[in-house]
């Protein structure tokens, strides 16, 4: 995958509701031990299934209809990309750079800093 698709699948498997399609997407688009760098004071998660438990846990809440889109182009060198996803919530936007190390064109690491934090409502 380009980086352009890791970071749409990645943006995809936070947001489904659904258990197995999370996993298939994560499975997709990340190595077997991934490791997840939050932008807040949560732990950094290492490895496919904790990220996935996290992220179901993390997102449990979050109302249906939330849509992750890539937010400009995604920067790219050796193996490094940068790229900011939009997350569009019902009632707010909130705009993340994220920043990923790909190992056999899939996300091994990726370290987010939170952006933007726009309530539209």
């Amino acid at each position: 995958m380009s980086p352009e698709e890791l970071l749409m699948e990645w943006g995809a498997g936070w947001v489904t509701k659904d258990p197995a399609e999370r996993l298939r997407r994560f499975e997709a688009c990340t190595t077997d031990d991934v490791e997840f760098v939050p932008p807040d004071e949560r732990p950094v998660f290492r490895g496919r299934q904790a990220l996935v438990d996290h992220v179901t846990e993390y997102t449990a809440n979050w109302p249906d209809g939330v849509v992750a889109v890539l937010d400009g182009p995604v920067e790219t060198h050796h193996d490094w990309s940068r790229g900011l996803i939009r997350w569009n919530f019902p009632a707010a936007q909130a705009v993340g750079c994220e920043i990923m190390r790909t190992v056999a064109g899939k996300i091994a690491m990726i370290v987010v800093f939170a952006d933007v934090y726009v309530q539209t409502q």
